[in-house]
């Protein structure tokens, strides 16, 4: 089996192929499209024989690694591609004379050698598509607020005092039409208002369809089990689905907190011991929308109360939410895990209507797990 050391960059990428004994074919820089790299890797001799390629984890990894297996499949060459975790291969990122010449080459003779690489997991084209879709509807309500923000400052730079709770209602906003401005004031306010409308229909178009999606067949049972934990709804629930991917991967709660970067940074070596803020490793939206769940949560679970008035009365109140935010991400893997519902419901009629909802998501699922629908109705997840 021959062996591709990849150091991909954005337009291109650096190839170092050798034989499985080492011997060198071919290095060289090639762009990053399925012609280029076909070409490069057809001129070997003996192109036939099958093909280990392994590159390290950044933003095109996943478009590039298939890439590789097209190629393999068009030219009729068994391939495989493999993302490893650029932030475990201290092998490289440490090395003191750096290029991508020896980069690709230090991957090559890694993946010769007979150690267990740090994989990248990688999601399927559904999965992916979803991440897509949610992370994109974030960025657009955070342009939202930026313009309700750029809203509030024309006023504000005007000393017009706003009358009003909310400036974006029904009322607020023919307030907004009736005060009086400048010339520049007016042109800009329309503008902001114009785009803030068509900011809001897409993100009502996105929300709509995130919704539907959640009802569909592969996401139904999880997300009816994860929306059963107050302050989680399709679309938190979805990320989670989303963030998380094969939640089987992760061995324990602890694993997912990590992987989510919600813990802190812990340095212990002999009498000397430091507890940091969190790592922030991991998928930024995914934490951002557990602490926006975890406000909720805590008004309405007693078990998540008492963590977050403990921590605050120690530390800070936005620690404590970060807190109450890592137990809800380590309870939300824990009810997947073991197909149950939220452990701390009381018994409510919401807690009714998620209930049925679990048991219809488990009507359209395999026989095995129709075997165990009888677990949704026991108000215990783990």
């Amino acid at each position: 089996m021959r062996v591709v050391g990849m150091d991909v960059h954005v337009r291109n990428s650096f190839l170092y192929v050798t034989e499985a004994d080492g011997q060198l074919l071919r290095r060289g820089r090639v762009g990053n499209t399925l012609g280029e790299i076909s070409k490069f890797l057809g001129e070997l001799p003996d192109g036939d024989q099958p093909m280990r390629v392994v590159l390290e984890s950044t933003t095109n990894s996943r478009a590039i690694q298939r890439m590789m297996l097209e190629y393999g499949k068009q030219a009729g060459v068994e391939v495989q591609a493999q993302v490893l975790d650029a932030r475990k291969l201290r092998v490289i990122a440490e090395s003191v004379s750096k290029c991508d010449k020896q980069d690709a080459a230090v991957l090559n003779e890694l993946a010769r050698s007979n150690l267990k690489l740090p994989a990248c997991y990688i999601p399927d084209d559904e999965m992916f598509a979803l991440r897509e879709h949610l992370r994109a509807r974030s960025d657009l309500v955070r342009m939202r607020t930026m313009l309700k923000n750029r809203i509030h400052s024309i006023l504000h730079r005007r000393g017009i005092l706003n009358p009003l709770k909310d400036l974006f209602t029904k009322d607020g906003r023919n307030w907004l039409a009736e005060i009086k401005l400048d010339e520049a004031g007016r042109l800009i306010l329309d503008g902001y208002l114009g785009t803030l409308d068509q900011l809001s229909a897409t993100i009502d178009e996105s929300t709509s369809a995130l919704t539907r999606l959640s009802k569909s067949q592969r996401w139904f049972k999880q997300t009816a089990l994860l929306k059963t934990m107050p302050g989680i709804g399709p679309i938190t629930s979805l990320t989670i689905l989303a963030e998380l991917g094969d939640i089987h991967r992760f061995k324990s709660r602890a694993a997912v907190s990590n992987y989510s970067g919600i813990v802190p940074v812990v340095r212990d070596s002999n009498e000397k011991k430091f507890s940091g803020h969190i790592t922030h490793r991991g998928p930024a939206h995914l934490r951002s929308v557990l602490v926006e769940a975890a406000w909720t949560s805590v008004g309405r679970v007693p078990q998540y109360s008492a963590i977050y008035h403990r921590i605050a009365a120690k530390k800070a109140k936005q620690i404590a939410i970060v807190a109450v935010a890592r137990r809800m991400l380590e309870d939300a893997w824990t009810m997947l895990i073991r197909d149950e519902v939220f452990r701390l419901m009381t018994v409510t009629t919401d807690v009714a209507t998620a209930t049925t909802d679990v048991t219809d998501a488990r009507s359209v699922s395999t026989a095995a797990d129709e075997k165990s629908a009888a677990a949704v109705t026991r108000p215990v997840a783990g």
